[in-house]
């Protein structure tokens, strides 16, 4: 099958390992793969390999980052079951509420896989909303700093994918939301406008490509 006949829906996701693979079963690199493996985001399997201490507690912020996901999007769904939401949990849930009530965004898609053939690679991107005077934000949801991840060339790179399927659809922001139950105001917003994000992160892929 030539590649760019493949869409997203035509990808093979393996959870387990986070692996996107073609039809044919060629292996498709993630874009926090690219971004972890060209060193522009923090390679959090490295600092875990560093002591034990940090592979747990590194495992225990990524599975509540899986919860607070898999909550949140059940919430903006209306099939969150309170009686299921975990302590550990709940104040980053009311903390998105939060964040919904003062912004009045509407859910569009979530968990939405992306590719792009051209430069061949995948990701699932969080999260498209309907903005309440028109337009429509990209926003990647964050439990720690969103810089750790790069979400500005993170979203930039979903985004970019995203268009190529549907380019009516007129999708120009794009939000890293970090909640922070612990604060005043529990989310943080990063909006990011650079037009060369994109720029920035297919320069990523060459690097990606040039050293495998």
């Amino acid at each position: 099958m030539s590649i760019t006949m493949v869409t997203a829906t035509d990808l093979r996701f393996d959870a387990a390992s986070h692996c996107y693979r073609l039809p044919d079963g060629q292996l498709v690199p993630s874009v926090t793969t690219i971004l972890r493996e060209t060193g522009v985001s923090a390679d959090f399997e490295a600092l875990g390999e560093t002591s034990s201490h940090m592979a747990a507690a590194l495992a225990l912020k990524r599975d509540l980052g899986r919860a607070v996901h898999a909550d949140c999007w059940a919430f903006d769904d209306n099939a969150l079951d309170w009686s299921t939401v975990d302590p550990r949990v709940e104040p980053y849930l009311g903390a998105w509420q939060h964040f919904r009530a003062n912004f009045q965004l509407a859910p569009v898609t979530h968990e939405r896989r992306v590719f792009h053939p051209a430069l061949r690679y995948a990701g699932t991107l969080d999260g498209i909303f309907q903005k309440p005077g028109g337009g429509r934000v990209l926003i990647d949801l964050k439990i720690g700093d969103p810089a750790d991840a790069a979400a500005h060339l993170q979203t930039a790179a979903y985004l970019g994918a995203y268009h190529l399927e549907h380019p009516e659809q007129g999708i120009h922001e794009r939000w890293a939301v970090q909640l922070t139950p612990a604060c005043g105001v529990p989310y943080r917003i990063t909006p990011y406008a650079n037009w060369r994000d994109f720029s920035i992160f297919q320069a990523c892929v060459t690097v990606f490509r040039e050293q495998a």
